[in-house]
């Protein structure tokens, strides 16, 4: 698995490898007003932001993820961010995770679009067999949103996590490399009827 930051481009949108100099301004902007009820921490602040990007970079420089500022290809701006993560080249596995849109983006193709640039690179640029995603169990939209890109609930891990302070379930989810031509073809399908 080469692991190196590229770009990854669709019609909606366009996933460039984070750059604290390219990307925090417009994050920041981005995340005031978006919500973060189901993240660990609430980064709606600049500052917060600040602290997100640098240690999405971190991560990045450990080699333990792999992050995106998800860009809106007609306005050039960033509106969210994703990235991969749990990163193990030796199990060909990796994590989506960490991913957030602006409000005006939400039930826009730009999140199916971006799951599906990014479960296309790890199936068939990296050949993995298995991406999972992790999600806190009661985030009823985030799972939604992963059933409908045809993930596969596995189960619930009791008191995973620690949500703004308080201990939650997180659902997983998984696509592995079988599912991934079935899943292809309805991720197109819904692109295609989504789009203009």
């Amino acid at each position: 698995m080469n692991v190196e930051p590229q770009t990854l481009e669709a019609e909606y949108v366009r996933l460039e490898p984070l750059s604290r100099e390219e990307h925090l301004r417009e994050l920041q902007e981005a995340a005031a007003s978006s919500i973060f009820e189901w993240f660990a921490d609430d980064y709606s602040t600049p500052e917060a932001m600040e602290g997100f990007v640098e240690a999405a970079l971190d991560a990045q420089e450990e080699g333990e993820s792999l992050p995106f500022a998800t860009v809106h290809r007609e306005t050039g701006e960033a509106i969210g961010s994703t990235r991969f993560c749990t990163i193990r080249p030796d199990n060909r596995s990796v994590e989506i995770g960490w991913t957030w849109l602006t409000p005006d983006h939400q039930r826009t193709p730009a999140n199916t679009e971006a799951k599906y640039l990014m479960l296309r690179h790890a199936f068939e640029e990296w050949s993995c067999a298995r991406v999972e995603f992790e999600t806190a169990a009661g985030n009823d939209r985030s799972r939604a949103a992963l059933v409908r890109i045809g993930a596969t609930l596995e189960g619930v891990l009791r008191k995973h996590m620690l949500v703004q302070g308080e201990p939650t379930d997180s659902a997983y989810f998984s696509v592995i490399d079988e599912e991934w031509p079935v899943v292809k073809q309805s991720l197109e399908d819904a692109l295609d009827r989504s789009m203009p």
